[in-house]
């Protein structure tokens, strides 16, 4: 029991001959007034909440733990019913969001924030008339404070008030947000900028808090799944492997197979069995996505980072024609075939560089060659075409005919089509090592020949193209308008393109047989191109390489600049991300196909430039393999593979 001294501090002023009474203690960072006059009603004071009534009607009883007021964590008030809180004539204690708030100048009604498990249990009134409201929760996830309004009624008793919230607001607040809901959206735009002007910092930080998650809501979650995915598909592949990174829910939508093979297939993988399979799997460090066109195309991606930027291993060399000059390639799977003026053609591993077979039989050099799964063909100064199982070495048929050297030919399905010297063209079936046709027309040499199974194209050192339909041995077209010898073709079943000495490339219509377009830029021969989607590489004797798109007849890119070759384009090949070329200089460069930019050399050979040369390449996705050598014995005869393969963890 405290004695009548102690209670009178909180009420009287000053004691007589005292002094003033302290700040409000117990509540960090809140200042209390100067002074407390009678109708001041509470006191926070270490950690205490003291109650007092008339003065020496009460008095302090024994702490008292009341759990049915603080024990569901959330905020209370407590006041009498019915009793009106008159700001006018009271002063309260309330809670706000944090415990240590700037000092606010005194007024009628005071707020203070008290967490609730800084307070320690009220003490019971002595007089069991008096009753508190229930407790009620008002912010159940967050942090709980206690929110005290204390006033004094007319009878000079300290009761308690409920303070404003939104199911108790002020009568003026509630007129005002109806006025506000009448008026037009330009009246309301000024009274939310009058309002935020007005306010102090503080409340401009709750507006933020308020606002800011009405503007983060996870609209994605919240949409039906294929109305996600159709938001998703929007996304470049990159921008979807960070949204898979955002929560659950977003992965497993960012994972959906289908989604992941429409990026598949805008990027050109179009069946999965398509892909190079791994070389090893450690299933410990293995992706664990589920979906297996992301796999796929993850897979391509970081193949294509291996060709760009990772640095390139040694490659593996294979040697077996001497000095002589490999004037053939081909590469298919893990098989290279290799043909040289040495006589001979050589079966290749690409996987572990050993040569698995020499195929001899020829009596002239080899000069022309093809390859489709176990069968190889090859064309020889000896006049003659050889057909090979590359997988025993044995010769299966040798096809007699031509009385010149084969110079060139070109495979589909099981009949080939070939070219020589002699002026004509033949065409083979490849099992039987029948002669079905013979085309007859050229006035010179055939140097180049495209047959897609039902049209024949050939160019010849006449400066004429021709197309033929073989079944009728007939000469549909010729193409005229070269003014020297044409020494590279390509054909996709409606355009023909041609290269020539005269240094242009002409395109033309193979329905009609008229030229679309004549492609000027180079300066010399043009010994090489391919042909994808409209999409058209030129390597020329000028050391340049030109991007045309055929049906505009625009050049899109030349790769030149100060890392272009130094010397003739030998060879090239490319794909809907690179350009690879090789060079008399002895270099095999890598480019980007859509800006035109030099990304690195692929190899440079250290004779590069005192002779050294690469004659011919081949890549696929993984792989890249020359053919290296020179014509002055500074550099030895060999094919280099490089391997671009991810390897597994």
């Amino acid at each position: 029991m405290s004695t009548p001294s102690s209670s009178s501090k909180a009420l009287g002023g000053e004691k007589p001959g005292g002094t003033s009474p302290s700040p409000v203690e117990g509540v960090e960072g809140v200042p209390g007034p100067s002074t407390l006059d009678p109708l001041q009603s509470a006191l926070v004071h270490d950690g205490e909440s003291e109650d007092y009534g008339e003065e020496g009607e009460e008095e302090e009883e024994d702490s008292m733990d009341e759990e049915s007021e603080t024990s569901d964590g959330g905020m209370y008030c407590d006041a009498e019913c019915g009793e009106e809180n008159d700001a006018n004539d009271c002063h309260s204690l309330s809670l706000q969001s944090s415990p240590t708030l700037p000092p606010r100048p005194l007024s009628p009604i005071l707020h203070t924030c008290v967490p609730l498990d800084a307070v320690q249990p009220q003490r019971k009134r002595k007089s069991e008339a008096e009753s508190t409201l229930p407790c009620k929760k008002l912010n159940p996830e967050e942090k709980t404070y206690i929110m005290v309004v204390k006033r004094v009624d007319d009878k000079g008793k300290h009761v308690r008030s409920i303070i404003p919230t939104r199911d108790n607001p002020p009568p003026e607040m509630s007129s005002w947000l109806l006025q506000f809901q009448r008026w037009s959206n330009a009246e309301r735009m000024l009274a939310i900028d009058e309002l935020i002007e007005r306010c102090e910092p503080t409340q401009v930080r709750h507006m933020m808090q308020v606002i800011e998650p009405q503007f983060q809501r996870d609209f994605i979650s919240l949409l039906p799944k294929e109305l996600a995915l159709s938001v998703l598909a929007f996304l470049e592949p990159r921008d979807l492997l960070r949204a898979a990174q955002t929560c659950r829910n977003w992965r497993f939508l960012a994972d959906d197979n289908l989604l992941w093979k429409e990026k598949c297939r805008a990027t050109g993988i179009e069946d999965l069995k398509d892909l190079p399979t791994p070389k090893r799997k450690n299933s410990r460090n293995s992706n664990s996505c589920s979906s297996p066109w992301k796999q796929a195309y993850m897979r391509q991606h970081n193949i294509k980072m291996n060709w760009r930027t990772k640095p390139i291993r040694t490659p593996k060399v294979l040697k077996g024609h001497d000095d002589h000059v490999i004037t053939c390639l081909q590469f298919s799977g893990n098989r290279i075939v290799s043909g040289s003026d040495d006589n001979t053609l050589k079966v290749w591993s690409a996987v572990t560089g050993k040569c698995l077979r020499t195929l001899v039989g020829h009596t002239g050099g080899v000069w022309s060659s093809q390859m489709s799964g176990t069968t190889v063909i090859s064309g020889s100064t000896d006049r003659t075409l050889k057909v090979w199982n590359a997988e025993t070495g044995q010769c299966i048929h040798t096809l007699y005919g031509h009385t010149s050297t084969v110079r060139c030919m070109h495979l589909h399905g099981n009949k080939v089509v070939s070219g020589s010297r002699d002026a004509t063209l033949r065409v083979w079936q490849v099992d039987t090592g029948e002669c079905l046709h013979v085309l007859v027309g050229h006035l010179a040499a055939v140097r180049c020949v495209q047959y897609d199974g039902k049209l024949v194209v050939s160019g010849a050192y006449d400066y004429m193209v021709k197309v033929w339909n073989p079944e009728r041995e007939e000469c549909l077209h010729t193409l005229q308008g070269h003014t020297n010898r044409v020494y590279s073709l390509q054909f996709d079943g409606i355009h023909v393109v041609s290269g020539s000495l005269d240094t242009s490339i002409r395109v033309w219509e193979v329905e009609t047989g008229a030229c679309r377009h004549t492609l000027m830029g180079h300066q010399s021969l043009t010994s090489g191109m391919e042909l994808r989607n409209n999409i058209l590489v030129s390597g020329n004797a000028d050391s340049t390489v030109k991007v045309w798109d055929i049906v505009s007849g625009h050049c899109l890119q030349t790769l030149s600049g100060p890392n272009k070759h130094q010397s003739a384009v030998t060879c090239l090949q490319f794909n809907s991300h690179f350009v690879i070329t090789s060079s008399d200089d002895g270099t095999v460069k890598l480019w980007d196909v859509k800006t035109g930019d030099f990304i690195r050399n692929l190899v440079a050979l250290e004779s590069g430039g005192s002779g050294g040369v690469v004659w011919r390449i081949r890549a696929s996705d993984t792989k890249l393999v020359c053919a290296v050598g020179s014509r002055n014995g500074t550099e030895e005869t060999k094919l280099l593979v490089l391997d671009f393969d991810v390897e597994a963890k």
